[in-house]
């Protein structure tokens, strides 16, 4: 069990600079045209750029060479696709789905229908994996017969600075298989009090059964909180999930740390009344304290969504007009009253939704990305050096 071990903040991430090397077509890991994989990779690119390389060749290198990996290039303007036919003029196992940019719940989508396994699990373009993530989810699935399998991640800035070796939350204190209403008890309900349980994608082996008949609640939503909402659906359907405390999956920090995402309100909005069908669907037992957790992730969204305002080229009165829309919003006023919120959030922050101050929450937007700013700035910095 990894989860006592120290945290490595800091060092230079090693372990896999000896596997940085180029995949060699022809070598004995490559498939003939009979194998069958046991697990389909999907990574969906979108000008990954330079990074895609490091993506692309730390899965080629998997133990576990049994494996399909399907590039989606979803309309990318840089030198991805020249990068993606590349890999796959030197890998049968390499499928490249080349389509117009429809945004990455689609490039996901894309990428399960051209899948052949019974087991899939997603990449994303700009990180990398340990070579033996592909043969310890899928040997751990088969073992235990699992929907869902979950291990551990490693975050890094650039390359190599390894920042946090592991996420060490409650759900990776050790090797545990969940079953039954206990996935919902103690994953699926995660999701409504600030998902401690990872909500990513990545990270995770699926039954592609599983993700094929889940996905109901995409079409509502348009970028943020779309891995959340594909898993939440997924964990309600699974009958068996296990978490493993493994850090095989390198994550890559410090990406879209000031960028304007005009999308944020509608998918928050739109993510706070899917999770409410949910509670009233699977969770009335607890209905009161359920309704606490997503109505207090709300409201501090919405302080996000003030400050993404001073990250875009809106003028005072655009931003002013955008915030009247999110006070007036039914949603947000309808969290106002939850007694969770009454309990949890200052009284001028409540009062200033409450009666409309837009000045008090402009002020509020704009001083926390002030406030911000240098850190996004180093984060930058360390992500372009490293």
């Amino acid at each position: 069990m990894n989860g006592g071990s120290p945290d490595r903040s800091g060092e230079i991430c090693d372990e896999y600079a000896e596997k940085d090397t180029l995949y060699q077509a022809g070598s004995n890991n490559l498939l003939g045209g009979a194998a069958v994989s046991k697990v389909s990779i999907v990574v969906p690119i979108y000008n990954a750029g330079k990074k895609l390389e490091k993506c692309i060749k730390s899965i080629l290198n998997q133990t576990l060479t049994e494996i399909e990996l399907i590039l989606v290039n979803d309309g990318s303007t840089d030198n991805s696709l020249e990068i993606c036919e590349k890999y796959s003029k030197m890998d049968k196992r390499i499928i490249l789905v080349n389509q117009k940019n429809a945004g990455c719940i689609a490039a996901r989508r894309s990428g399960i229908e051209a899948s052949h396994s019974e087991y899939v699990m997603f990449v994303d373009a700009d990180d990398w994996v340990d070579k033996e993530i592909a043969g310890t989810l899928y040997h751990e699935a088969v073992q235990n017969n699992l929907d869902i399998t979950v291990c551990n991640i490693c975050k890094v800035a650039g390359d190599r600075l390894l920042i946090k070796k592991t996420d060490k939350n409650e759900y990776f204190m050790e090797d545990k298989i969940f079953i039954g209403d206990e996935i919902n008890d103690k994953l699926a309900s995660a999701y409504f009090h600030g998902h401690p349980f990872p909500s990513n994608l990545f990270a995770k082996l699926y039954k592609r059964e599983l993700l094929i008949n889940c996905g109901n609640y995409l079409d509502r939503i348009t970028f943020f909180g779309e891995d959340l909402y594909y898993n939440l659906e997924m964990l309600l359907k699974a009958n068996r999930v296990k978490i493993i405390d493994k850090s095989l999956y390198y994550y890559r920090t410090g990406g879209n740390t000031s960028k304007y995402m005009s999308y944020l309100f509608d998918d928050m909005v739109n993510g706070y009344e899917i999770q409410k069908e949910v509670i009233e669907e699977y969770y009335q037992d607890s209905r009161q304290i359920r309704y606490n957790g997503i109505s207090v992730m709300l409201l501090n969204t919405l302080k996000t969504c003030l400050t993404s305002l001073f990250y875009s080229t809106l003028d005072k009165s655009e931003r002013e007009n955008k915030i009247l829309k999110f006070v007036g919003n039914h949603s947000i006023r309808e969290a106002l009253t939850n007694e969770g919120v009454l309990k949890y959030f200052e009284k001028d922050y409540l009062k200033a939704i409450e009666h409309r101050d837009i000045r008090f929450l402009y002020q509020l937007g704009e001083n926390e990305c002030k406030r911000t700013k240098i850190r996004r700035t180093l984060v930058g910095i360390v992500s372009k050096v490293c």
